[in-house]
Parts: structure tokens; C-alpha cells; sequence
């Protein structure tokens, strides 16, 4: 079998899944900001490609062994029919919904396809000094400016958020647009072009305003643990030193004036910051007991319920739920009871399995890795007190993508324990 890999010849399009991979995840990020550029066709169109980029990239990755991957496929797939049929015997909204149930959908198809390219992942195949990586760089910094100036016709009164009569939550574009920033930050590190580090800098700056002006403390939190987390991650890479730490602060500084004058001349956008401060100053005084925090106590709340409610769903989840209870590992519980247990034990196993990697030093990650890896973190901690399962695209990709390293990377200390 080891002679037969030897002599297979990778076909030319699988060395570009790695891309396909990358400039899918862009666009599935910036799908909202498309929507200033060219209206509702842009953002779906975006949306559209972009997760059918990812789809082609786990076909032409697997080619001819995608029968490989059945078993899984069929098994995943029976598991989460038997939890949508579950969700209309207990007559959940979400059954409801088909637009919730697409999102669903999505979620499965992205789950297999991450399991599928990270199984299927031979070698490192993936630059970041890809010429088509900067032009969709430059499309996003056309499309996040379109957005800010968008936000700098809006005010906020005193701490309440959103988006005048669109239908854009706050939350959903910090997730999106702070998964973007993600990716260009890091295809910026590792391009080492000083020019492409500057375009790329400055499309992820222009995405993290976009983030600040939804003025969600929560992305703004977990953001800076992803980037710790992601320092751990490649600590042994070179860029981390002092060398490569100098150059990437070059290409900050040399964006800089262009940021002070995105501040200076948008009001909204100074608005806002005031108002995530706000809101970051709310969390210190509710933890030393001098202030009430609605949104905190909302989730205190909903703990409190949902544990000393704990028999209603406990075995098959609670009858007519809706809504979302901000955290993961609830949700599960709540919405699938004990049927939801392998979701549960796959999420806690992959994510203190990739921690204790990050922790030891265990993983030589490439640039595919680096952005699945990252986008994951930043996903699951987002997942602790935001976001419903079905809309958070980036952690079902992550999870199908942690499981797929996971079994390969036992089999290969099987094989060489053989």
C-alpha cells in the first residue's frame, strides 16, 4: 500500500484545494459586507461560492477514495436525521424554520468536508504568496470600506446596537467578520512580501472596525484569546521571532495613517468603540458586584432555569424549545438531551485534545492548518456564550476537520508502532 502512495501522482487541481479552501472561508465571511457592494445577489453569490469552494476542494482532495469516507457520511448522517426527527416529535421551532433547517444542512455538509480534507491531507501543498489571495484582499477592503461607510451614517443610543432596518444582528457580524479577520491576519503573517503583508493588514484592520462596530465585548474577548492561543499554536514558526515580529510591524505601521483616518472621519465608528467600552467597563462592575449586566444576567439566568428544570430535558431534550441558552454545551443538552451525548463528547474530547497539543508542542501546522485551527478556537470559545449551533459554520468545519487529523494521525502512530 506504502508503494502505491509512492507512485500516485497527485493531479494538478488537488494541489489547489488548500486554496479553494482558503478563498472559500473568505467568502463565506464576507458575504455580509458584499451586500454594500452589490445588494443581496452579492452576499448570497458570496455565500454560495464560497461553500461551494469548500465542497470542490474535499472532492478533488479525495478523487478516487472518496468511498472511503461513506462510512462516516452514513453514519453522521442517520445520527442527525435521528436528531431532526426528534426535534419534531418534541416540536421544537426550529423544525419550523426551513432556513434554519438549510443552515443545518450546511453545518453536515461542512462537517464531512472538513473530515474529508484533513484525511485526505498528504502533504503541504498551500503558499501564502498566492497573486489571487491579494486581489480578493484588495476585493475586501473595497467591501469592508463600503461597510464602515455604511455604519458612519448610524448612531447608537446609549448601549443598544444594531443595523437601522437591515436584518444584520450585531452578533453575526462580529462572528463573520472577526472569522475574516482571522484569515487575512494570518495569510499576512506568513506571506513575506512586505507589500502583500501591508494589503492583507490592512483588510483584516478593516474587518476588526467592523467588528468593533457591532460592539460585541464577546468577539472582541475571544479574539484575543484566539490570538494567544495561535502564538502557542506556532511558536516554533519563524515569523515568530524578532526578525519576523519586526517585519510584520512594518507592514502595520505602514497602514496606520490610513486607519487613523478611517477613526477620524467616521463618526459611527468612534460611537461605537465608546459604547463597547461601555459595555467591557459593565462585565468588571457586575463581577465586583457594583453593577447589574443584563446580557450576563440573561445567561445566569438561563443556567439557573435550566438546571433546576433539569428532568424536563435531560433524556430527550426540552418539548417546544426555542431560542438558544448561549452556550454549547447547554444547548446540546437542552435542545437533544441524552440523544446529543455524542456531540457532546466529540466537542470536549477534539477541543482539550487540540489545547493539549497547542500546550506540548506537538503540532507542525501549514497554512491550512493554521486558519482551520484558529477559526476553530475562535468558534468554540464564541460558542460559550453566543451563538446557536446551526449558525456557527466555522465550528462544524473545525470539528469534521479535528476528527479527520485526529484518526489519521492515529493510524500513522499505528502504523509506525507496527
Amino acid at each position: 500500500m506504502e508503494e502505491n502512495y509512492q507512485k500516485f501522482e497527485l493531479p494538478k487541481l488537488y494541489r489547489y484545494s488548500g486554496l479553494f479552501v482558503i478563498i472559500g472561508l473568505i467568502l463565506l465571511h464576507w458575504s455580509q459586507s458584499m451586500y454594500f457592494v452589490a445588494g443581496q445577489s452579492a452576499r448570497l453569490g458570496s455565500l454560495g461560492v464560497g461553500f461551494g469552494l469548500i465542497i470542490l476542494a474535499a472532492y478533488l482532495r479525495a478523487r478516487g477514495r472518496l468511498y472511503h469516507h461513506i462510512p462516516l457520511v452514513l453514519f453522521s448522517g442517520l445520527y442527525f436525521s435521528a436528531l431532526a426527527l426528534l426535534t419534531k416529535v418534541q416540536g421544537h421551532m426550529i423544525f419550523y424554520d426551513k432556513q434554519q433547517q438549510i443552515f443545518c444542512l450546511v453545518c453536515l455538509v461542512l462537517f464531512w468536508c472538513g473530515y474529508i480534507l484533513a484525511s485526505e491531507k498528504k502533504q503541504d501543498f498551500i503558499s501564502a504568496n498566492q497573486i489571487i489571495l491579494v486581489v480578493i484582499a484588495g476585493v475586501a477592503i473595497i467591501s469592508l470600506s463600503a461597510f464602515l461607510r455604511f455604519v458612519k451614517d448610524l448612531s447608537f443610543y446609549g448601549t443598544e446596537r444594531g443595523y437601522a432596518d437591515t436584518t444584520l444582528n450585531p452578533v453575526g457580524v462580529a462572528y463573520a467578520n472577526a472569522c475574516l479577520g482571522i484569515v487575512l491576519s494570518i495569510v499576512g503573517l506568513l506571506t513575506k512580501s512586505l507589500w502583500r503583508k501591508s494589503i492583507f493588514f490592512m483588510a483584516s484592520a478593516l474587518a476588526l472596525l467592523v467588528v468593533l462596530s457591532s460592539a460585541s465585548r464577546g468577539a472582541v474577548i475571544w479574539l484575543i484569546a484566539t490570538a494567544f492561543m495561535y502564538l502557542a499554536l506556532n511558536r516554533k514558526r519563524k515569523y515568530i521571532s524578532i526578525r519576523g515580529i519586526s517585519f510584520s510591524l512594518v507592514g502595520l505601521i505602514l497602514i496606520l495613517p490610513i486607519l487613523v483616518f478611517f477613526y477620524k472621519t467616521n463618526y459611527g465608528i468612534s460611537e461605537r468603540i465608546d459604547v463597547l467600552f461601555l459595555r467591557l467597563e459593565s462585565i468588571y462592575l457586575y463581577l465586583i458586584g457594583q453593577s447589574v449586566d443584563g446580557s450576563i444576567g440573561a445567561r445566569e439566568g438561563m443556567w439557573q432555569y435550566y438546571m433546576s428544570n433539569i428532568d424536563n430535558w435531560i433524556f430527550l431534550g426540552e418539548k417546544g424549545y426555542s431560542g438558544y441558552p448561549h452556550n454549547q454545551w447547554l444547548e446540546i443538552g437542552v435542545r437533544f438531551g441524552l440523544l446529543g451525548l455524542p456531540i457532546f463528547a466529540m466537542s470536549v474530547f477534539l477541543f482539550t485534545w487540540l489545547i493539549n497539543l497547542i500546550v506540548r508542542g506537538q503540532l507542525r501546522v501549514d497554512l491550512e492548518y493554521s486558519i482551520i485551527f484558529a477559526l476553530f478556537l475562535f468558534s468554540y470559545f464564541s460558542s460559550m456564550t453566543s451563538l446557536s449551533l446551526q449558525v456557527n459554520r466555522a465550528l462544524w468545519l473545525g470539528f469534521g476537520y479535528l476528527l479527520g487529523f485526529y484518526i489519521s494521525r492515529r493510524k500513522r502512530h499505528l502504523r509506525f508502532a507496527s
